[in-house]
């Protein structure tokens, strides 16, 4: 029994003496295993990195009016529907024009009878008239002369007391209306060969221009029965219908060129610079894609959005782009250079200094930076990280400072 003890002792002992000689001969049996973080990298360098300016604004024809008559009256036609081409200058609608045809016509009469008048006036009395005139003053010099014998023989014979003072007072009256009418005859024998003054004449071609005026007048007036488009374009919405009664200004039919259609793109003031006329703009409708033209930039920026608009054109040959659909555009705003790394390779958390990893001796070496601008997912590094540097790309995220790391498909750094 005591010897069974004893060999019981011996043979632990024996195990604890080779565990004991084994550790010593083997030392890195006594470490646990060391966990390498697989990650990506890359090398830092400086690049320009450009960004894309994607807005989005309302369609618009090129060219739009409102068209209406600039008097009142009865719609008799409307031609055209919504959808219909149009040309500048084709009659659209009309009224009805009786009231301003009467204008007119009595506008013309007034012409001519004032043109009338003015010709006789500047023409002077016909022959017949100075004929006429001149007769009436011989008959009315003979009428003198034999009202002043008979006054002279009345006299004689009142000396002689023949004759009542009543007989001389006749004669004496009848000298007196004869030499009456002879100054008349006289002078309208003098109107008539002198003709009118020259006031008078004044007058007249005064009135004659006056008529001529209103002539002109009641004809605009009735041409504007007749209401044309003012543009080349196509028929956007019909505002009245045949029959109805319209006062000046009410609106008619509304045209838009349509061709070609614009939009304004609110741009943010800071980028404006990189905008200019004639640029090329992508555009997208749905899964439809067209160039633009950059075609004028607004002079001055709206206080509320801090946005200046600018102005592109986009052809729409075939009208399948329609006035009021919301598109997309998008333009490459050329960039900066300098150190861009991916977003994802910065940490920041919270308040604290943002930092990335770099790679160093095979190890994640935790480096604070400074950051700029986000261009395209892609944050601009001001300071911090020097060009030839390595750094995590992929799985930052998962790193401590001093983690040994292995790249993606290579060995340990």
């Amino acid at each position: 029994m005591k010897n069974k003890w004893l060999t019981v002792l011996l043979l632990s002992g024996l195990v604890v003496t080779t565990a004991a000689c084994s550790q010593k001969d083997n030392p890195t049996a006594q470490q646990a295993p060391v966990d390498t973080k697989q990650v990506e990298a890359m090398a830092v360098k400086p690049e320009k990195v450009g960004r894309i300016s994607e807005l989005s604004a309302t369609l618009q024809p090129y060219e739009e009016a409102t068209i209406s008559f600039e008097v009142g009256g009865r719609i008799t036609q409307l031609a055209k529907e919504e959808g219909d081409a149009v040309k500048a200058g084709e009659v659209l609608a009309s009224l009805d024009s009786q009231d301003y045809s009467l204008q007119l016509a009595l506008a013309d009469t007034t012409v001519k009878q004032s043109g009338a008048v003015l010709s006789k006036v500047n023409n002077g009395a016909r022959e017949q008239e100075l004929l006429q005139a001149k007769l009436l003053v011989d008959k009315a010099t003979i009428g003198y002369q034999k009202a002043q014998d008979d006054f002279n023989r009345v006299q004689k014979l009142f000396k002689e007391q023949a004759v009542s003072q009543n007989d001389l007072d006749n004669a004496k009256d009848a000298l007196d209306i004869a030499q009456k009418d002879l100054e008349s005859a006289k002078q309208s024998y003098s109107l008539t060969t002198q003709g009118a003054r020259v006031e008078d004449k004044a007058a007249q071609r005064s009135t004659y221009d006056q008529a001529l005026v209103a002539k002109q007048q009641a004809a605009r007036t009735l041409s504007k029965t007749q209401l044309a488009s003012p543009i080349q374009g196509t028929i956007l919405a019909k505002l009245n219908a045949a029959g109805q009664l319209v006062g000046a200004g009410a609106p008619v039919y509304k045209i838009g060129m349509i061709d070609t259609l614009k939009t304004v793109l609110p741009v943010p003031d800071y980028e404006i610079g990189a905008w200019k006329v004639g640029d090329s703009v992508d555009v997208a409708l749905y899964d439809q894609k067209r160039s633009g033209k950059v075609a004028k930039i607004y002079p001055a920026t709206n206080e509320s959005t801090g946005t200046i608009g600018v102005e592109i054109t986009i052809p729409n040959p075939k009208h399948d782009w329609f006035a009021g659909q919301v598109i997309k555009a998008s333009k490459t705003i050329e960039g900066k250079t300098g150190i861009f790394v991916p977003a994802a390779a910065v940490i920041s958390q919270g308040e604290a200094q943002p930092y990335v990893f770099v790679v160093n001796g095979g190890k994640a070496v935790k480096t604070s930076v400074t950051i700029g601008v986000l261009i395209q997912n892609k944050l601009e590094i001001t300071s911090g990280l020097k060009e030839g540097e390595q750094l995590v790309t992929k799985g930052a995220d998962r790193l401590f400072d001093g983690d040994a790391i292995e790249l993606t498909g290579g060995a340990k750094q």
